[in-house]
């Protein structure tokens, strides 16, 4: 199932939206409702410190309500004498009995009448339904005063003595309770539906408001998510348009944005590298058929004079060594396009060995010392011995391709000078010479399959071309590098570095 992700970014946008909008309404919603019964609670605790304070005042009978239920904490009156010279039979008049429920209008004071919610809550309050009232319990439970009367409200048992006050919820009422003076308990409550529908209209307020901006939020994320992939949809054209024999197109950034630049920039790399290798796979096939063309030409043409007529023995013996000689030079060829195929797909076979790199450059030197004199180039070997974990085989190529092509190209009377050693932890292996030297633009061409320099690398030499690139396919085989340096009419000097072996046994130096 192909993802899109046009889609992904619209859902991951409604997603962190929505959760936005429901966080910041719920927020809004939270706020507002604790607020408004704050607000309540507020006139709640004000209403029931009214009653509070009338408690306190209260004439019962003989004495006013203190804390714990006497004259306001003070001490009660001396006893009752009469105006006679003695005391009197039951002149002491026995203390009161324990505060229990009050006539309704005690003598003297203004008694039960005084306990009435603030007139301005009342009259706040004055519409039917949403009528406050108040209710004042006894220690013992009993009622003292409530109006209305009785009342429908229990009392709450969540009040004692640690506990000054307490607002509790009943379905649409409001209501606190109060701890008064000498234990009792005072409740105030009212009616607070009006209240709670506000809270709900403001609720769906809320919600309508969030699904509206919800919906614009998730039109604005389709148009922006539709921009986003604009320019991928123009990527995708340009690069389905890309062919074999149309490399050379490459993908507009002039306005794409910086991580798409980056990208189209990789992609628009990754077309050049594609386009140059495209490039020398087909140089590499023209040149590789034109180099087997020679031989082949050769061996076709003397096999059809050798039987256009008949011919004595020598003659045949003369025309296949021809053919001999040109099928040795087409199986050379074919046997180094072969190592180069295997190369380039990972699959080169090392025989890997400990190997003395001095070793392998003073055989190499012995096998090309015949060219060397042929050439009138004088070969020196120096250097000290450095031992290598590789192919003694690929090696002695290595070292044979690039000390025959310092011979091949160097002037009469030059000199070639092979050295090895070690340096930086690698194993080195330097051939110079005092040739004709290279330009600054055919340097980078130079391990290019089949290439030669034009003024002194022709097929003439009997070179194909192949010997530095497979110079370069062994040394990275290895796991080493070969780079060149050269000054023009001075010469040039191949270095080829390899992992040198771990703890080698020490060795003499090479004479």
């Amino acid at each position: 199932m192909r993802r899109s992700l046009r889609l992904r970014l619209q859902l991951w946008h409604a997603l962190i939206l929505l959760a936005v909008i429901a966080g910041f309404g719920s927020l809004l919603y939270v706020q507002s409702r604790r607020a408004k019964l704050d607000e309540i609670d507020a006139e709640l605790l004000a209403s029931a410190r009214v009653l509070e304070g009338v408690l306190r005042a209260f004439p019962g009978p003989g004495r006013g309500l203190g804390p714990r239920g006497d004259r306001d904490g003070r001490r009660p009156p001396p006893p009752f004498r009469g105006r006679g010279d003695g005391p009197v039979q039951g002149d002491e008049r026995p203390p009161p009995p324990p505060f229990g429920p009050p006539p309704r209008r005690p003598p003297g004071g203004m008694g039960l009448a005084g306990l009435r919610l603030p007139s301005s809550i009342l009259a706040r309050y004055a519409e039917p339904g949403r009528e406050p009232y108040f209710a004042v319990w006894m220690p013992g439970g009993e009622i003292l005063h409530a109006e209305p009367n009785p009342p429908d409200a229990p009392i709450d048992p969540s009040v004692g003595p640690n506990q000054e006050s307490h607002v509790r919820q009943r379905g649409p009422r409001r209501e606190l309770t109060l701890m008064g003076p000498g234990r009792t308990r005072i409740l105030v409550g009212r009616p607070i539906g009006r209240e709670l529908a506000e809270l709900d209209r403001l609720g769906i307020r809320l919600i309508l408001s969030g699904l509206g901006v919800l919906s614009v939020g998730l039109a604005g994320g389709w148009w922006l998510s539709t921009r986003a992939v604009r320019p991928i949809r123009a990527m995708s054209g340009t690069l389905a348009g890309i062919t074999a024999s149309k490399l050379s197109n490459r993908l507009n950034l002039r306005q794409a944005d910086s991580e798409l630049e980056d990208l189209g920039a990789i992609v628009n790399q990754m077309l050049e590298r594609l386009e140059h290798a495209f490039d020398q796979q087909v140089r590499f096939t023209a040149d590789a058929s034109h180099e087997l063309r020679t031989p082949l030409a050769v061996i076709l043409t003397h096999t059809e004079l050798a039987l256009a007529r008949p011919r004595n023995a020598a003659e045949y013996r003369e025309a296949l060594n021809t053919c001999a000689r040109a099928a040795t030079r087409m199986k050379s060829l074919v046997d180094d396009l072969l190592l180069l195929a295997r190369a380039d797909a990972g699959r080169l076979e090392l025989k890997r060995a400990a190997v003395d790199l001095a070793v392998i450059a003073r055989d190499s030197v012995h096998l090309l010392a015949a060219l060397a004199t042929q050439k009138d180039v004088r070969l020196i070997l120096t250097g000290e011995s450095v031992e290598v974990d590789g192919d003694p085989d690929r090696l002695a190529r290595l070292a044979t391709n690039l000390i025959a092509n310092a011979i091949q190209y160097n002037a009469p009377g030059g000199t070639v000078t092979v050295t090895t050693g070690a340096a930086g932890g690698q194993a080195v292996l330097d051939v110079a010479d005092t040739g004709v030297g290279l330009t600054t633009v055919e340097i980078p061409l130079l391990f290019e399959r089949f290439y030669r320099v034009d003024a002194a690398r022709s097929r003439d030499s009997g070179g194909s071309g192949l010997g530095l690139a497979i110079c370069k396919s062994i040394i990275e085989a290895h796991g080493g590098t070969i780079t060149v340096a050269s000054e023009l009419g001075k010469g040039s000097t191949f270095t080829a570095r390899l992992p040198r072996r771990p703890n080698p046994g020490a060795r003499s130096a090479v004479g």
